[in-house]
């Protein structure tokens, strides 16, 4: 159970399940690290309680729930953004970027149901591609900046 104020930023496929696309469930549950405010020692045993693995590094079994504490590298987001909120349990707010900025960290990668994952949101949040863009244009990294303006072509294609 959580008892003091917490607030976790849910990034990847897990912000895109709680604006309704429940097609998209994965056994992770990615939190933005640097956009969250919790108590890591309560949080572990809260998700414990509940069955959930808490950042597990290394392999993990097919089949197992875990929420993934994520930091910057592997995934690219602008160094600060305004949380949307989300929904709030008691004492625990979940958050999300803008779905600019999940759209935009997504096309880093582009893979198949990334791109599906972008044109959801784009009809289902009225998304344009100009705000991806923007919110592109905010990542600190060079190199993913340009890869995911890059793969903005796959996401007008399927736009139309």
């Amino acid at each position: 159970r959580i008892q003091r104020p917490t607030t976790l930023c849910l990034i990847g496929s897990t912000p895109l399940i709680h604006l309704g696309l429940h097609s998209r469930q994965t056994e992770d549950i990615d939190v933005w690290d640097k956009a969250s405010d919790y108590d890591a020692g309560e949080l572990e045993g809260a998700c414990r309680a509940v069955g959930l693995l808490f950042d597990p590094r290394g392999d993990v079994k097919q089949g197992e729930v875990y929420l993934q504490i994520v930091r910057p590298g592997p995934v690219s987001l602008p160094k600060s953004f305004q949380l949307d909120i989300v929904a709030r349990y008691g004492k625990l707010t979940i958050a999300m970027p803008s779905p600019a900025i999940v759209a935009g960290s997504k096309l880093t990668r582009a893979n198949e149901s990334d791109i599906a994952d972008i044109a959801w949101l784009m009809s289902h949040c009225a998304l344009q591609l100009s705000e991806i863009r923007a919110a592109i244009k905010q990542f600190p990294n060079a190199r993913d900046r340009e890869t995911a303006l890059e793969n903005m072509v796959l996401v007008g294609l399927v736009a139309r």
